[in-house]
């Protein structure tokens, strides 16, 4: 059993290779591993727990069943992303009998909340500061919220954010994620000198 710590890409393919060749440990290995981590992008799209654990349960169910015909991706945790992201809208779509777009128009939210550990300012008014940052965060469009997790929270590559995102050039996420940046440094900005002038 591969520990976290030691989990890396090389790791990925050789257990995405064995899965291909029928290897149940393997799976198991890839199933423990990043059921959590899809788990906590996929709750950002809806509220619905359950929903989110049925999907996945499903998605790794027929990752398993369909491993045969798997290809060797280039990344094999920005592949599990699409694809569970994929699959989920299909199941928000199924159980909302609306229509839910991959794209810009989604009709599903995006909930992007700091972590406890992303609060590196320790200063008097560090609850004021986490607040204001969260209503900063919150003004971001749902495209933007999405990039920010990608990059910031699980460390993603322009490049694997344009997958998963269905961008059609790597420049589009940078361009995504540098105005979300942008748009959190003005609005902060404006905040702190209001402060200031107070």
């Amino acid at each position: 059993m591969i520990s976290s710590a030691n989990y890396s890409q090389e790791s990925d393919q050789d257990l995405w290779a064995r899965l291909c060749e029928g290897d149940r440990e393997a799976f198991g290995e890839l199933y423990r591993y990043y059921f959590p981590l899809l788990f906590r992008y996929c709750i950002r799209f809806t509220a619905d727990r359950g929903l989110v654990t049925d999907m996945l349960q499903d998605f790794f169910s027929q990752l398993f069943l369909q491993r045969s015909g798997l290809s060797q991706p280039v990344s094999v945790k920005s592949y599990l992303m699409v694809a569970a992201r994929r699959k989920l809208f299909r199941y928000i779509e199924k159980a909302s009998r609306l229509p839910v777009s991959l794209d810009e128009g989604m009709a599903v939210a995006f909930a992007l909340e700091l972590s406890p550990e992303s609060i590196l300012i320790k200063r008097q008014h560090e609850e004021q500061t986490r607040q204001l940052l969260q209503q900063k965060l919150d003004a971001l469009t749902l495209r933007q919220k999405e990039a920010i997790y990608l990059r910031f929270y699980e460390n993603l590559s322009y490049e694997e954010i344009a997958d998963i995102m269905l961008l059609k050039e790597v420049k589009y996420a940078r361009t995504l994620i540098y105005r979300a940046l942008d748009a959190l440094k003005e609005l902060l900005a404006q905040d702190e000198a209001a402060l200031l002038f107070r």
